[in-house]
């Protein structure tokens, strides 16, 4: 009785602690990338009732370790709150439950409970910027090998960048078809298909270890196989299997080559099952202690935390400001029209004020887009964050070059900027942006999230706003030209931004 009622407790502070955090987790999961996190949880559940007799007879809480991994908890949760990371916070989900497990059966079920564990841990989406990377390298890979299996076969094709030109067809081979959905979910079934079919554990890691390049290959076959239909066929065929019927296909194409190996493995392999030593380790808790007290100590640890976390969000300090909608729409040779968000963009936006709108120089007639986004204090759910994902995400742009550009307090730019070029078949697009945060301007996503922890903690606020510029480039225009259009508009920008984005 004693324990039930300490799991309940546990269960309890669990769900109050992240409770919260579900729906950014749930946003993630319905991600069309990470939709197979949803398959996640009763898959690990299932894997776990399959090894159950691997359980030891005798099961002891392994104190060091449960404690070590509630430390993590700890740490994951408070970095991933104040820093505005939901990835920390997943993590410390996922921790806690290594912790309970560790506190109710002990070190040595970890026999058992690894493997599932382990899968479990693909209900954590990677973070963005892991997910940007991602992209943009799995893109140019798909490309580059799907023009090679087309040059192959005698296709004849021109690739630019992540555009492949068939003459009667340009495909343009975007986030969406850059291999990335496929990417986790076959290094996830890579794991699972070596743990069903493979004997020894060198033979599972081979199998993992072939996920990656069997997930690029397919994909890439996947845009081969347009290719091919677009040529031999008609170009209503391939347009309809690119965008529905292939990405079933390939994946399925996936599914087969991972058993084939794991198969063909097997044959180089006894077939003797693996046998797990059953030595003691020095980390394991030889102790007489209750589960059951350990896990009561782990619910109040958990409730705690939420407590700490309440008084702390109790203390922020939210800066007197003046709101964007009494931004002039008018400063030097520039003119502005504001525009306004429909509620969806807004929900996804997360901002608190902003102002978005074109400028157009009076002089030359170049319009430039601004969105500058203001949050009053900023958490997981709600943050501001690199833009390059919104930028790629809808219209068909491919990134050129990503470069900081250094403060020019020559032509009135007195901060550095990060400087994108984008690229689309007939198109050109110079952005701008950057990060204003407490009386700090920078560029670097990576180095903001470190000030962000840093100030919560020490000045208690966490407000700030990320700054966009777009402008599109002319057909017969150089870089530089539009930059110096550019940096005329900041040096007048700048000046009047203060009241808006207290320092």
């Amino acid at each position: 009785m004693t324990a039930l009622v300490s799991f309940i407790s546990a269960v309890a502070a669990w769900i109050v602690l992240y409770f919260d955090s579900f729906p950014a987790l749930i946003r993630r999961w319905s991600n069309d990338d990470y939709s197979y996190c949803w398959l996640v949880v009763p898959l690990a559940i299932y894997v776990a009732w399959q090894r159950r007799d691997m359980l030891p007879k005798v099961t002891k809480p392994s104190l060091k370790t449960g404690y070590l991994a509630l430390l993590g908890v700890v740490v994951f949760f408070f970095l991933g709150k104040i820093a505005s990371i939901d990835a920390l916070v997943f993590v410390s989900m996922w921790l806690s439950i290594v912790a309970l497990v560790l506190f109710a059966f002990g070190l040595k079920s970890m026999k058992a409970f690894f493997f599932p564990l382990l899968v479990l841990a693909f209900a954590v989406p990677p973070p963005p910027f892991i997910n940007r990377m991602l992209t943009f390298k799995l893109r140019l890979l798909s490309s580059d090998f799907s023009v090679r299996m087309m040059q192959f076969i005698d296709i004849p094709v021109y690739r630019e960048g992540n555009v492949i030109d068939l003459g009667m067809i340009k495909l343009h081979v975007v986030d969406a078809c850059s291999g990335l959905r496929f990417l986790f979910p076959t290094i996830l079934l890579g794991i699972l298909i070596g743990y069903w079919f493979s004997n020894r554990g060198w033979q599972r890691f081979v199998v993992f270890l072939a996920t990656v390049p069997t997930a690029i290959i397919t994909n890439a076959l996947r845009i081969a196989i347009v290719g091919y239909i677009a040529r031999n066929v008609s170009v209503e065929t391939a347009e309809s299997f690119f965008h529905e019927a292939s990405g079933i296909a390939i994946y399925l194409l996936s599914i087969a080559l991972l058993v084939l190996l794991s198969l063909i493995l097997n044959i180089f392999g006894s077939k003797e099952p693996v046998r797990y030593s059953e030595s003691s380790s020095e980390l394991y808790d030889k102790s007489k202690s209750s589960p059951a007290l350990h896990i009561f100590i782990m619910a109040i640890l958990l409730g705690s935390l939420f407590i700490l976390n309440g008084k702390f969000l109790s203390t922020r300090i939210i800066p007197e400001r003046t709101n964007f909608d009494n931004f002039p729409m008018q400063f030097g040779e520039f003119t502005g029209e504001r525009q306004y968000f429909d509620d969806n963009i807004l929900e996804s936006l997360g901002a608190d004020d902003y102002l978005s709108g074109f400028f157009v120089d009076r002089k030359s007639g170049r319009k430039i887009l601004v969105l500058a986004s203001y949050y009053d204090y900023q958490e997981p759910q709600r943050a501001a964050h690199n833009p390059v994902s919104c930028l790629l995400g809808g219209g068909g742009w491919d990134l050129s070059s990503s470069k900081d550009l250094p403060a020019d307090p020559a032509v009135g730019r007195k901060f550095k900027v990060r400087r994108l070029i984008l690229e689309k078949p007939g198109a050109r697009l110079l952005a701008l942006y950057w990060f204003q945060q407490r009386g700090r301007i920078m560029t670097d996503e990576y180095l903001n999230k470190v000030y962000l922890a840093l100030d919560a903690v020490q000045m208690h606020r966490t407000d700030g706003a990320l700054v966009r510029l777009e402008i599109l480039i002319n057909k017969d225009e150089t870089v530089e030209h539009a930059q110096k259009v550019m940096n005329s508009f900041i040096s007048n920008f700048s000046m009047i931004l203060d009241p808006y984005i207290p320092n």
